[in-house]
């Protein structure tokens, strides 16, 4: 296989946790909201929770996509 393919195919291949990342992220504030509208004053207590969850989902989605442009450019 031409080098070239191959970095195509594998920084195609870390998009995909991209992917996953933003499905998780919509369902997380979907959750959030619904708690929320649920039980209103724990809004103090689920924020601190939400805003550390939703950097670690985050990162999760950001972090490959750095690998694939490595992989790409490098």
């Amino acid at each position: 296989m031409d080098p070239q393919v191959a970095k195509l195919i594998a920084g195609a291949l870390v998009t995909l946790p991209a992917f996953g990342a933003a499905v998780g992220l919509g369902l997380y504030f979907a959750a959030y909201n619904q708690a929320l509208a649920r039980n209103p004053e724990t809004k103090g207590a689920l924020d601190e929770k939400y805003f550390l969850s939703l950097a670690f989902i985050e990162a999760l989605g950001i972090i490959p996509i750095g690998i694939g442009a490595a992989l790409l450019f490098g």
